[in-house]
């Protein structure tokens, strides 16, 4: 049984444990999987002083302790901290010292959390898979061949392992749903501009999110009330009655058509599921959403040229190939196109909601449509161009960034080869609660976020993975 984010905390309000026993016992278990690569920088000194300052103010006074009292947590190394220069993945660190935590970040640490470092992320948060060349690949905490899916791999990874119940992504194309399907916890791209991005990395602000991950449905919903508002109404979701009137759209020929067998059949039982608790599936054709992803392409490469411009001026040979490839194909796309791509945008929107969701609370498709693959088929830099995975990775996630509609991955079963498979639930703008509540009643009925991995089986890498 994986221990939660709601637990940790309420052990810690009520004296059970301790913030320091909480901190040192996450150092422990980042120990016993130090191989994975989850962390850029690791601030463990920082950490239990932080700790044990706050066991010091804890005193039995519940009321006035904040939410995430003595909680630890980590983040994606791309959210600026004071002191703390951000690697960004890469061999190019920001230029100066934050003088200021970005928004998110600091949200949490005024409710309470402790940061324990900075996780491993694919370089400037391009790729789905989360290899890193300058830092290491991240590994899949189930089967350390595998990738743990990108860009957010590290905040996947120490959720996954148990390191931390909790951490922040991003997700400008599917990197914070892909790693989480991967690495089987549950990760949500909010409706875009939910969350503040104020001193995080841009990588293409028209698509850009920020969001959470955690363990189960509960804990993310939990760390989503505290980075939308600073007083929750409500703390955590709750169960749909009996799921009774609720609609889901499932387009499960379409599914059967472009996902895997094993990730269709997966799909087809978590609809069972939700049928089984009350909830009405229908099946209804998608949009175009072949149309929608080669839209948000045009909106991201120039976006994303815009934003290296002068680094790439500078410092173009410390780009790894592969990534500076990528942004610099953002300096052919012609103004025309990227203007026309951002014009389209709401007509998509608005056909989305008034016709692919009417009547249903939410659509169901898959995260990833194939099964995980392993590091030494998708290194770009061994292996050359990976387009068609990459494609085949990305092809239920990116349309939904170009659309900005809110998309919640959970769990949903296991691969032949042991590795994680995962579902979005995907809703109307700002109905977040939404599809907490429909995570939620799928994971009264199923037990696949409460797998961990028992020991990670760790591979040990090679200098060429560095």
């Amino acid at each position: 049984m994986r221990e939660t984010l709601i637990s940790l905390r309420e052990a810690i309000r009520a004296g059970r444990c301790s913030s320091v026993e909480a901190v040192t016992q996450a150092l422990s278990r980042y120990e016993r999987c130090r191989d994975l690569n989850v962390f850029i920088s690791l601030d463990a000194d920082a950490a239990l002083a932080a700790a044990r300052a706050a066991d010091e103010r804890w005193g039995g006074s519940l009321g006035s302790l904040p939410p995430l009292h003595g909680v630890p947590l980590a983040h994606k190394d791309m959210f600026d901290r004071q002191r703390h220069r951000c690697s960004f993945g890469s061999r190019i660190q920001q230029s100066m010292t934050p003088k200021a935590t970005s928004d998110c970040v600091r949200r949490l640490e005024r409710a309470g959390s402790i940061t324990l470092g900075a996780l491993n992320m694919s370089e400037f948060a391009l790729g789905p898979t989360g290899h890193n060349a300058t830092f290491g690949h991240c590994r899949n905490p189930w089967d350390p061949r595998r990738v743990a899916g990108g860009s957010s791999s590290g905040a996947a990874v120490a959720v996954a392992a148990g390191i931390v119940h909790g951490a922040l992504g991003s997700d400008t194309g599917g990197s914070l749903r892909i790693p989480a399907a991967c690495c089987g916890v549950v990760g949500l791209k909010p409706t875009h501009g939910r969350i503040s991005a104020r001193g995080s990395m841009p990588l293409a602000p028209s698509l850009d999110c920020i969001g959470p991950i955690a363990g189960s449905v509960a804990d993310c919903a939990a760390l989503f009330e505290l980075l939308v508002s600073r007083a929750s109404g409500r703390s955590s979701p709750t169960a749909v009655a009996g799921g009774r009137r609720l609609r889901i759209m499932y387009p499960a020929a379409a599914i059967r058509e472009a996902a895997s067998p094993e990730v269709s059949a997966a799909l087809e039982a978590a609809a069972e599921s939700f049928r089984a608790a009350g909830v009405v599936i229908e099946e209804r054709p998608l949009p175009d959403i072949e149309r929608m992803h080669d839209l948000a392409d045009v909106v991201q490469k120039p976006e994303s040229a815009a934003v290296h411009y002068e680094n790439l001026r500078r410092f173009r040979d410390a780009y790894t190939p592969h990534v500076r490839r990528r942004i610099e194909a953002g300096f052919l796309v012609a103004a025309p196109a990227y203007v026309r791509a951002l014009a389209e945008r709401a007509s998509h929107l608005r056909a989305f909601v008034e016709n692919t969701l009417a009547g249903a609370a939410a659509l169901l498709i898959p995260t990833v449509g194939c099964p995980v693959p392993s590091v030494e088929e998708t290194d770009e830099e061994k292996c050359g161009s990976q387009p068609t995975l990459v494609a085949r990775m990305t092809r239920w996630t990116r349309w939904l960034n170009y659309l900005g509609v809110p998309a919640l991955s959970v769990p949903c079963g296991f691969d032949s080869a042991g590795c994680p498979i995962g579902l979005q639930l995907v809703g109307r703008p700002r109905c977040e609660s939404t599809l907490f509540d429909l995570g939620l009643l799928f994971q009264e009925r199923t037990p696949w976020h409460e797998q961990q991995p028992e020991a990670p089986r760790i591979v040990r890498r090679r200098a060429s993975d560095e």
